[in-house]
């Protein structure tokens, strides 16, 4: 049963009537969003966490979550992570039987139309499935609206600021918001206050170093390199940054395999490309193919593991040094142990 991701949002009850779940799509931020309101509401089940690799290695340990009685609950959750047509199979072996006190959510990334999985779910009246879109600058507006809603002080000006710090990334701002809530409490929110809280100054001269690094400016790069503070605490948020810029020049490749004009491709990606942004975007297309954008991706994906698993690793020194081997075009190879 195809459902929409609005309705969904607005009210996760929805899901109840349903078996199973599939919710796939590139918007991370509201992927979380729906699994946490999912734990809120159903807090007297247990919740299991498995991820397709090790389904895949250990062909019994799905069905043996499913099949083992709990020693916490009665009822269980089983979330899915980073699904796709690979664990079709089991999948849709385990739920052709009824699994009574047991949920399924499947979270993946994006499925194309021919996808077995997405086709599955779409078919099947007693399973959910819907997409998770992008959020538009209108949708992020709601969203910050509805999460700050109790603070007085909220005003059109801060919550364009807190967007415009965000790449219009819904989990960069789930971040920003969470940031706001603990440092205000009950507090009048005060825009110079959170400009310094969100560090935008310091995000900004981010940017800055980020263009220069995508295009190949040294002189730009070493200057920045020594202005900035890469402080523990922004490293994720950098890293969701480039990896946001990279995913973003990967897209308008594509639009531009069929318009075979960057001008024309850059202005009908989604969302909009602000204009002073759009000669950045030109010069960085011009330097970067999609295979090499998609090695630099795989790369940022690598190093975000490295940072979360190692906690000797200098997570500063790996992000200088990513931003000088994109600044030099060379492609490194992270292992991940």
């Amino acid at each position: 049963m195809i459902l929409k991701s609005y309705i969904v949002e607005g009210n996760v009850k929805t899901l109840s009537g349903y078996q199973s779940t599939l919710m796939y799509g590139e918007n991370i931020g509201l992927k979380e969003d729906i699994k946490d309101n999912v734990k809120k509401i159903y807090s007297n089940y247990e919740f299991i966490n498995l991820f397709e690799e090790e389904i895949i290695k250990n062909k019994d340990l799905l069905f043996n979550n499913i099949s083992n009685s709990s020693l916490f609950a009665e009822k269980k959750i089983i979330f899915i992570q980073e699904a796709s047509d690979k664990i079709y199979p089991q999948i849709s072996e385990i739920l052709e039987d009824e699994l009574n006190d047991i949920r399924i959510y499947i979270i993946a990334g994006m499925l194309d139309k021919k996808s077995k999985l997405r086709n599955y779910f779409e078919k099947s009246e007693n399973k959910a499935i819907f997409a998770c879109y992008k959020d538009t600058e209108r949708t992020l507006i709601n969203y910050i609206n509805q999460e700050l809603k109790k603070y007085k002080g909220l005003t059109p000006s801060i919550t364009n600021e807190i967007i415009s710090n965000s790449n219009l990334d819904r989990k960069i701002i789930k971040n920003e918001i969470k940031k706001i809530i603990d440092f205000f409490g009950n507090r009048e929110l005060k825009q110079n206050e959170i400009r310094e809280l969100l560090n935008i100054k310091s995000n900004s001269e981010f940017n800055e170093l980020r263009d220069a690094a995508l295009a190949g400016d040294k002189n730009k790069i070493n200057k920045l390199l020594g202005q900035i503070d890469f402080a523990q605490e922004n490293l994720f948020y950098y890293l969701n940054n480039i990896s946001h810029r990279i995913k973003g020049l990967i897209e308008i490749h594509e639009i531009n395999k069929k318009n075979k004009n960057l001008e024309i491709s850059i202005e009908q990606v989604k969302p909009k490309i602000f204009w002073k942004d759009k000669p950045n975007y030109t010069k960085q297309l011009l330097r970067w193919d999609r295979n090499n954008l998609q090695e630099i991706f795989k790369n940022i994906n690598k190093i975000e593991v490295l940072m979360k698993k190692n906690t000797d690793i200098k997570n500063d020194i790996l992000l200088k040094n990513l931003l000088v081997n994109i600044c030099e075009k060379k492609i490194i190879s992270y292992a991940i142990n």
